[in-house]
C-alpha cells in the first residue's frame, strides 16, 4: 500500500487531504483494505467490504484508488459468499457514481473522476465479464447490485462497454434481455434502465435484442402496465424500443414482419385518448408512442421500407386512429402537434394515405369541413395557438403535397379564375394567400413555404398560377398577378425578414426550371432593379440582411439561367453585362456562396422534418436547401464561361462594317449545321437513354428474382427456428446461399457501376464536344445543356436508388448472417443442453431402478416381519392355553391332597 500513499493515480487533478479527519479516513481505508486482501475468514474480510462501503462516498477517492482491484477480484473469485459479492458490488458502484445532490459525496472531486475510475475498472475485460455472469445469479440483492452496478459502468464509457459485451458474444447481449421475464418488478425495472443505455447508437447490440424476442418482452411490459396510461415503466420500455428502431432497417422490417405495427393499435383506443385529463406521464408516453411510429416512416429511412410501414400502418387501422385524433378536443397542444407530425410523416409520398387524409371529415362542429381545411385554418389564423403546432401543420401540408398530383391540381384549379359562387366559397388554396399576405409573420412565413410546396417540381403548376389574380382592395376596382405581390411584399419596407424569405423562397421555386416565370418575373418593372440593389448593398453585421442578399443573388441567377430571352431587355447577354456591370463577377459569387456558409442552411438540409422551436427559427425548409444545392453551382458556372468568352471576343481586331456581315452570315449558316450535328448527337443520346432503360429493366427483374431468393433464405431461418435439432448441415448450405447471393450482388452492383461509368463518360463527351464546338453560341445551347444536364441528374438518382436497394439487400443479408451466427450459438447450447439431459435421464433411470430393486427388498422383508408377528401371536396365544391348563392342574391336585410339584408353585411366585 506504500504506491497508493506516495503517489495517487489521480494525485495530478486533486490536492492531497491534509485536515487530520481525512488523514484518519486514508488509514481506515488503508488497514481495511489490508485485512480484505490478508483475512482468510469470510466474516473478517466480508466486514472489511462493509467497512470500505460506508466510505466510499465521503472518501471516494481513497477508496478507489486502494481497493478497487481487491474489489473487483472478490467478483471474479469465488461465489459462495453471495453477502461478501452484494456488498462489493454495492462498493464498486458508489465508487463510479456521483450524486451531485447528496451531501454525503466527497467534495472538491474532478468533475471526471467517475469516468477514470470506469476506465480503470473495465480495462481488464474479465472484470467486466463477471459482473455479467452475476446477473445470472437468482438472489434478488445480488442480481439488482450487478445490473445497477453494469448501469452505472455504461453511463460513463458507453462505447467501450458495448464492445467489451459484445465480445462476450451474443449470449452476452442475451442474458440481459432474460431479465426482463424476471416477475420481481425491481429487477425488470432496473433492466429496463440498462437496456436503455446499452442499446444506444449501436446496431449489432440492437439486432442481437430484437432478435432475442426483446420486442415481444417489452409488448409484453407494456401491455402489463396498462399501456398509454401506464407508469413510468412504460416510459422506460418505449425508450428502449425507439433506441432499436432508429437507424436501423433489419430491426424495423422485423418489427414490421412480426406484426408488432398492428399491436400498437391498441395504445391509441379512443376511450384512453379521449380523456379530459391527461397526466404528464399519459403524454410522455403518447409522445414516445407517436415516436415509434416517426422512427418506422421516417423520411431518411430507405424507401422501401418507408412504402412497406406505410402501408402497413394504413390497413392495420393505426391510421384512422391517428385522424380520429385530430378531431378530439380534449388532446393537449404538444401531443396534438406531434400527431400531426407523426400523420404528415405516415402519408409522406404515399398516395393512398395522401387520399385517405383529404377524405377525412371533421364532424364535431356545426358543419362538416375536411380536417386539412381545419388544420391550415389553425396555420394561418391561429396566433394564440401554440407555435410548434403551428409549424406542425405546416410540415403535415408539406407531406401532403409531396409527390401528390392531384392533390396539387385540386389546390392549384381553386386559385384560378372561377365563377362567382365558386370564388364566395374557401378552399386551401385561398387560406394559403390569406395567409401569404396576413401581417402575422409566423402566417405569412408559412404559407410562402406552403406555396412553394404546392409548385415545386411540376412546370404545369408554375405555368398555372401565372393565371392567378388577386384584388388589390375590396372594391375591386384593380386587381395584380400573384408575381407582382410577391414583388410588392419585398419591396414593403413593412415586411418583415421572415416574410420576405418566405417570398424569395417561393420565387426561387417558382423560377426554377421554368422559362414562362422567368420571362414573367422580368416583365415586372422595377423587378430586377430591385435585386441588384438588395444585391449591391454595403454587406451588414446582421447575418439575416447578408441572407437575405443571397437569396437575392439566387433568384436573379435563375433568371439568368433559365431566361428564355423573350425579352429584349433582360435577354441572357444584358443581365450577363448589367451583372458585371453594376454588381461584379466576383461580388456576385460571394453573395451567392453566402447561404451554403450559413448555419441555418446546414441545419435545414440534415433532414425534411420541421424541428423549430422558437419564429425566430423560421428561415430555410428542406426542400429549398436541396433546390439551392442543386442549382448553385450551375449558376456560378454559366457566369464563368460567359466572362472567359467575353474575354476572348474582346482580344479580336475590330472588323469593318462589311466584314462583320460577311462573318455574320457564315457563322450563322455554321451555327445551322452545327445545331444540326447536335441534334443527330442528342438522338443518339436518346437511344443510349433507351439501352440504358432496358438494362434498367433487366437489372429490376433480377433484382426481383433477389428478393425472392431472400424471402426463401428467411423462411429456411424460420424453419431454424422452429426446429433446433437440425444438424450443421443445414447450416452449412444456409451459410453457402448467402454466399451465393453476395456474390450475385456484388457482380450486379458492378454491372451497373461500369453502365453508369460508360453512360457518364458518352454524355460527358458529348458535353464537352458540344462545348468545343460551341464557344460562342452559349445562348442557344443553353437550355439544352440544361435540359441535357437535368437528364443526367434523373438518371444518376435512379441509378442511386438502385444502389440503395443493393445496400438494403447488403444490410439483408448481413442481418441473416448475423442471426445465423446466433442461431448457431444456441443451437450448439441447445445440444449442450441436450447431452445433459441425456446424461441426466441415465441418471435418473439408475436411481428409479435402484429404487424399484429396493422396494422389491422392502417388499418382502416386509411380508417376511408380518409373517413372523402372525407366528408370535399364534405362540403367545399356545403359551397363555398351557398356563391356564398348568394352573387347572395345580388346583385339581391341591383339592385331592396330592403334594403339588415345586414348579407348579413357582408358576404363583411369578404372577
Amino acid at each position: 500500500m506504500a504506491f497508493w500513499r506516495g503517489a495517487s493515480l489521480f494525485s495530478s487533478s486533486t490536492a492531497a487531504p491534509t485536515s487530520s479527519s481525512n488523514t484518519f479516513g486514508q488509514e481506515t481505508i488503508e488497514r481495511l483494505s489490508d485485512r480484505l486482501q490478508t483475512a482468510t475468514r469470510t466474516e473478517d474480510r466480508r466486514d472489511a467490504v462493509r467497512g470500505l462501503k460506508a466510505l466510499s462516498k465521503k472518501c471516494k477517492l481513497e477508496v478507489g484508488t486502494q481497493s478497487m482491484t481487491l474489489l473487483a477480484n472478490i467478483l471474479q473469485g469465488d461465489r459462495s459468499d453471495l453477502d461478501l459479492i452484494q456488498l462489493s458490488l454495492e462498493t464498486l458502484a458508489n465508487i463510479v457514481t456521483y450524486e451531485v445532490a447528496n451531501e454525503e459525496e466527497q467534495a472538491n472531486l474532478p468533475q471526471d473522476i467517475t469516468v477514470q475510475f470506469t476506465e480503470l475498472y473495465i480495462k481488464n475485460k474479465a472484470n467486466v465479464h463477471a459482473a455479467l455472469e452475476l446477473v445470472e445469479e437468482t438472489d434478488f440483492n445480488v442480481r439488482r447490485s450487478a445490473i445497477r452496478f453494469l448501469t452505472a459502468l455504461l453511463t460513463n464509457c458507453p462505447k467501450e462497454l458495448q464492445e467489451i459485451i459484445l465480445e462476450s458474444g451474443p449470449m452476452g447481449v442475451s442474458k440481459l434481455v432474460d431479465l426482463l421475464q424476471d416477475e420481481r418488478e425491481v429487477i425488470r425495472n432496473d433492466a429496463l434502465l440498462l437496456l436503455q443505455i446499452l442499446t444506444r447508437s449501436n446496431a449489432n447490440i440492437q439486432k442481437i435484442v430484437a432478435f432475442e424476442n426483446g420486442f415481444e418482452r417489452l409488448f409484453e411490459i407494456l401491455v402489463s402496465e396498462g399501456g398509454s396510461d401506464g407508469v413510468v415503466t412504460v416510459e422506460d420500455c418505449l425508450s428502449v424500443l425507439l433506441n432499436l428502431l432508429k437507424n436501423n432497417p433489419s430491426n424495423q422490417s422485423y418489427f414490421r414482419e412480426g406484426s408488432y405495427i398492428r399491436r400498437l393499435v391498441d395504445f391509441f383506443e379512443l376511450g384512453s385518448i379521449g380523456e379530459k385529463r391527461w397526466s404528464a406521464q399519459k403524454v410522455t408516453n403518447v409522445h414516445l408512442l407517436l415516436q415509434v411510429i416517426r422512427t418506422l416512416v421516417s423520411p431518411t429511412n430507405a424507401n422501401q421500407n418507408i412504402v412497406a410501414c406505410q402501408r402497413t400502418i394504413s390497413q392495420c387501422g393505426l391510421l384512422h386512429r391517428l385522424c380520429v385524433m385530430l378531431t378530439l378536443t380534449t388532446i393537449p397542444a404538444d401531443v396534438l402537434a406531434e400527431t400531426i407530425n407523426t400523420l404528415g410523416d405516415v402519408v409522406r409520398g404515399h398516395t393512398e394515405n395522401q387520399q385517405f387524409l383529404s377524405s377525412v371529415m371533421n364532424t364535431t362542429g356545426e358543419a362538416q369541413q375536411p380536417v386539412l381545411f381545419n388544420l391550415l385554418y389553425t396555420m394561418v389564423a391561429g396566433e394564440k395557438q401554440p407555435f410548434p403546432l403551428r409549424i406542425s401543420i405546416l410540415y403535415c401540408l408539406q407531406c401532403y403535397l409531396y409527390k401528390n398530383e392531384l392533390g396539387k391540381s385540386l389546390i392549384v384549379h381553386t386559385l384560378l379564375p372561377q365563377t362567382e359562387n365558386a370564388a364566395s366559397q374557401y378552399t386551401l388554396g385561398h387560406l394559403m394567400i390569406i395567409g401569404y399576405l396576413s401581417k402575422d409573420v409566423v402566417a405569412s412565413w408559412c404559407s410562402g413555404i406552403a406555396l412553394a410546396r404546392l409548385v415545386a417540381d411540376s412546370q404545369q403548376f408554375k405555368e398555372a398560377i401565372l393565371k392567378v389574380v388577386l384584388a388589390v382592395d375590396q372594391a375591386q376596382t384593380g386587381a395584380k398577378t400573384l408575381m407582382e405581390i410577391s414583388i410588392d411584399l419585398l419591396q414593403n419596407s413593412s415586411s418583415s425578414f421572415h416574410t420576405r424569405v418566405a417570398v424569395l423562397i417561393f420565387l426561387s421555386t417558382w423560377l426554377s426550371n421554368c422559362s414562362l416565370a422567368v420571362q414573367a418575373f422580368l416583365s415586372i418593372p422595377n423587378s430586377i432593379s430591385y435585386l441588384i440593389s438588395q444585391i449591391c448593398a454595403q454587406l451588414m453585421a446582421d447575418d439575416r440582411e447578408n441572407l437575405i442578399q443571397s437569396l437575392c443573388s439566387f433568384v436573379l441567377g435563375l433568371c439568368l439561367l433559365f431566361n428564355n430571352n423573350q425579352i429584349p431587355s433582360y435577354t441572357t447577354e444584358a443581365l450577363e453585362r448589367l451583372i458585371n456591370k453594376r454588381i461584379g463577377i466576383e461580388l456576385f459569387q460571394e453573395r451567392l456562396e453566402t447561404l451554403s456558409k450559413s448555419e441555418f442552411y446546414a441545419k435545414a438540409l440534415q433532414k425534411p422534418q420541421l424541428k423549430l422551436s422558437k419564429s425566430a427559427d423560421m428561415i430555410l425548409d428542406y426542400e429549398f436547401a436541396r433546390l439551392y444545392k442543386a442549382l448553385e453551382g450551375s449558376i456560378g458556372r454559366m457566369l464563368t464561361t460567359q466572362t472567359m468568352n467575353a474575354t476572348d471576343k474582346s482580344l479580336g481586331d475590330p472588323l469593318s462594317s462589311n466584314l462583320y456581315d460577311q462573318q455574320t452570315s457564315t457563322m450563322m449558316t455554321h451555327y445551322n449545321d452545327l445545331i444540326r450535328q447536335q441534334d443527330q448527337q442528342l438522338n443518339t443520346y436518346k437511344q443510349q437513354e433507351k439501352y440504358l432503360l432496358q438494362e434498367t429493366d433487366m437489372q429490376k427483374r433480377k433484382i426481383n428474382e433477389l428478393e425472392q431468393k431472400l424471402q426463401e433464405i428467411k423462411d429456411q431461418y424460420s424453419l431454424l427456428k422452429i426446429s433446433t435439432k437440425q444438424g450443421p448441415d443445414a447450416h452449412n448450405e444456409l451459410r453457402a446461399i448467402c454466399e451465393q447471393q453476395r456474390v450475385e450482388l456484388e457482380y450486379l452492383r458492378n454491372v451497373l457501376a461500369q453502365q453508369q461509368s460508360s453512360t457518364m463518360n458518352h454524355v460527358a463527351n458529348g458535353i464537352e464536344k458540344l462545348n468545343v464546338s460551341d464557344g460562342e453560341n452559349h445562348t442557344i445551347q443553353a437550355g439544352e445543356r440544361a435540359a441535357l444536364t437535368a437528364r443526367i441528374t434523373e438518371l444518376q438518382e435512379k441509378l442511386n436508388s438502385y444502389d440503395e436497394r443493393y445496400a438494403a439487400q447488403n444490410d439483408e443479408i448481413a442481418r441473416l448472417q448475423l442471426e445465423n451466427g446466433v442461431l448457431q450459438e444456441k443451437l450448439t447450447n441447445e445440444k449442450r443442453k441436450v447431452s445433459l439431459l441425456e446424461s441426466f435421464q441415465g441418471q435418473t433411470q439408475e436411481l428409479i431402478d435402484d429404487k424399484t430393486r429396493l422396494s422389491d427388498d422392502y417388499q418382502k422383508l416386509n411380508d417376511t416381519h408380518q409373517q413372523t408377528l402372525i407366528e408370535q401371536n399364534d405362540l403367545l396365544a399356545l403359551c397363555s392355553n398351557y398356563e391356564d391348563q398348568l394352573t387347572t392342574c395345580r388346583n385339581l391336585l391341591q383339592s385331592a391332597g396330592i403334594t403339588i410339584p415345586n414348579f407348579l408353585l413357582e408358576l404363583d411366585d411369578n404372577e
